[in-house]
């Protein structure tokens, strides 16, 4: 049985790894539980043993495999934006995107002032979306950390948005995404998230991921309605060869939610399972805040992109 102790609020810790081979469901000890924006206030969930690992992997989904590719210019962007900056310069500057929309750099949770974001103490939130985005990840004090290092606006209504991190170590990234797609159908994002990760990578094989699950204790009533009944995410990894004669992988998890699409994408060694797993759980939390806002406060439909 895997067990791990999750402390902190910005910050996520872990103090073990998970094997990314299938497996049964695994129950965890939590302590301490970070700090979700549930149903537009502060909640602190007390999860004890209610958190469960399971396994995904997208060559195990048919459904995936035979969906039509949604691709378009907005799902290449996202895809540039796990993209290795090559300089410094590009990295800590502020800067236009090709296909509309801004990157915008942030230096501090305090100094960061951009209309539809919000400061709350140590993270960002998305005021549309719900997207929450702290200012760093870490994991344990033998792990590694990730730090928030910019917000993308992919399209000028603010409704297609990224928050990326960095390793402070080797500058692998985690890129967590919310973005306001209806009439898009989940697998067919997936396929085009899959599509392009096969473009631009020389792809030598798929991997299975966790993918982190919650459940609500009967009596708590708010807990049961956002987590009871959530809708079921898409995860795969994909091994890319070697990174400076390392082998590294890069992979997704997507869900869909009240018409947000909700993605993470993460770039690492094949070999660092706290990285991979700190992004299932950052995946699991970026799920929740979005759900939980728009069960409460869903947006109006407004114009796609």
């Amino acid at each position: 049985m895997f067990r791990y102790k999750v402390t902190g609020l910005s910050f996520f810790f872990l103090g073990a790894a998970c094997a990314t081979a299938p497996q049964a469901v695994e129950k965890a000890d939590i302590v301490n539980p970070y700090e979700y924006f549930a149903f537009d206030r502060p909640s602190r969930i007390e999860i004890a043993q209610n958190l469960t690992i399971r396994s995904a992997s997208l060559d195990q989904n048919p459904t995936v495999l035979s969906a039509s590719s949604n691709n378009d210019a907005s799902m290449d962007a996202h895809e540039r934006a796990v993209q290795r900056e090559t300089t410094d310069s590009d990295r800590l500057r502020n800067k236009a995107l090709s296909t509309g929309g801004h990157s915008y750099y942030v230096p501090t949770q305090n100094s960061f002032d951009q209309d539809g974001w919000a400061v709350e103490g140590a993270r960002l939130r998305h005021v549309e979306s719900g997207l929450l985005c702290p200012s760093g990840l870490a994991l344990g004090d033998e792990g590694r950390t990730f730090g928030l290092e910019r917000v993308t606006e992919f399209s000028d209504d603010g409704r297609d948005v990224a928050c990326q991190y960095r390793a402070a170590d080797n500058g692998d990234l985690i890129v967590a995404y919310a973005s306001y797609w209806p009439s898009v159908e989940l697998e067919a994002h997936a396929a085009a998230a899959a599509q392009s990760i096969m473009t631009n990578y020389a792809v030598e094989g798929q991997v299975t991921l966790p993918v982190v699950d919650l459940q609500a204790e009967d009596a708590d009533a708010d807990m049961a309605e956002l987590i009871n009944g959530i809708e079921e995410p898409l995860a795969g990894g994909f091994e890319i060869g070697a990174v400076n004669g390392v082998p590294y992988r890069t992979s997704l998890w997507i869900v869909k939610t009240h018409g947000w699409h909700v993605k993470l994408r993460a770039t690492y060694a094949s070999a660092d399972q706290s990285s991979e797993l700190l992004s299932a759980i950052h995946f699991m939390a970026s799920h929740l805040s979005v759900r939980a806002k728009n069960l409460a406060e869903p947006i109006t439909a407004g114009a796609e992109v």
